[in-house]
């Protein structure tokens, strides 16, 4: 696949229905995503917070920013030619600031080893 074949999932044009074994939650909290840049095993997006993704108080929420983590993270696999992206088995995230409303934020996914697990 092309590094740029996962364009029709992330970017705000793609719907519920674009994105193959998408929830709701998912295609919510995934349109506004921009593809910025994709390579072999590397893809930068970025997206602004809106009030829909945040907090009464402005914040952009923390589960938002997993789900994000998640969706952006499977990215990476369809720029590296693989043609699936397999399961997420554990995510860790660590909060070191908020993001208010209107704040444009990036995301680095990048692939640092495949391993195919025989059955």
């Amino acid at each position: 696949m092309a590094p740029g074949s996962g364009r029709s999932t992330l970017e705000p044009t793609a719907s519920a229905a674009d994105i193959s074994g998408s929830t709701p939650y998912d295609s919510f909290v995934i349109s506004g995503v921009r593809l910025e840049a994709a390579e072999h095993g590397r893809v930068l997006c970025s997206f602004v917070v809106t009030p829909r993704i945040a907090s009464p108080q402005g914040y952009l929420l923390s589960g938002v920013t997993a789900t994000l983590a998640d969706q952006l993270g499977s990215a990476v696999f369809f720029s590296s030619g693989v043609g699936t992206s397999g399961v997420s088995l554990e995510i860790s995230v660590s909060y070191v600031d908020t993001a208010a409303v209107g704040v444009r934020l990036q995301f680095l996914s990048s692939m640092l080893r495949l391993q195919t697990v025989e059955n």
